[in-house]
């Protein structure tokens, strides 16, 4: 057993000397980087454009949005847009949307001012409900209840009741991203248009 465990770990240990080592490597300048990860921002970064940008002042965090991505935003109107972004002026941006019924695409134009929220993920239809380990977790009760005090599952009104509670706050919790995904633009949250020098 000694054995087999001291080549083990020598195997182990060897697979180091036939990796690269990192001093090695030739580091890829910046602006290839962002070319190769975010093609919009390096776009808008090299033709000096403007984009727009989210700020939390709470967090002190920001999102920007450039030219060619997708935002999904509502205005002031109740309208709610999902479209990638087509122009973005000194103070206005521009969405393309295409309609079904007449089929014809209609330009949109908007100042930031507009828009009263925007959503951080995309939208997507019905709910996710699955079987997953914690779905079948909440029958540990009724097993509890049946082992230790012999109580038949199917006369447990009680538990049944706790059953469908956490079964609802668990669809909940696997529905955040479509339950919470507003920002609500207000003194905290700003929606502006900057320029990238």
């Amino acid at each position: 057993m000694k054995n087999i465990f001291t080549i083990l770990l020598i195997s182990v240990l060897s697979l180091n000397v036939f990796a690269q080592e990192p001093h090695k490597k030739k580091a890829l300048p910046i602006e290839e980087l962002l070319e190769k990860n975010k093609p919009n921002a390096y776009k808008t970064i090299v033709e000096k454009g403007n984009f727009l940008v989210l700020d939390n002042f709470n967090t002190g965090r920001r999102k920007r949005f450039y030219e060619g991505d997708k935002l999904r935003f509502k205005t002031k109107e109740g309208q709610i847009f999902q479209e990638d972004l087509l122009e973005i002026t000194d103070s206005t941006f521009s969405v393309y949307q295409y309609s079904d019924l007449e089929r014809k695409l209609y330009k949109y134009t908007f100042k930031p001012e507009e828009i009263t929220k925007i959503y951080r993920r995309d939208k997507y239809k019905g709910l996710k409900v699955g079987l997953t380990w914690s779905s079948l977790a909440v029958l540990m009760p009724l097993a509890y209840d049946y082992i230790y005090f012999k109580k038949n599952p199917f006369q447990n009104t009680q538990g049944w009741v706790t059953i469908g509670s956490i079964q609802a706050a668990l669809i909940v919790l696997q529905n955040h991203s479509k339950f919470f995904n507003a920002r609500k633009l207000n003194d905290n949250h700003q929606l502006r248009i900057l320029k990238a020098y």
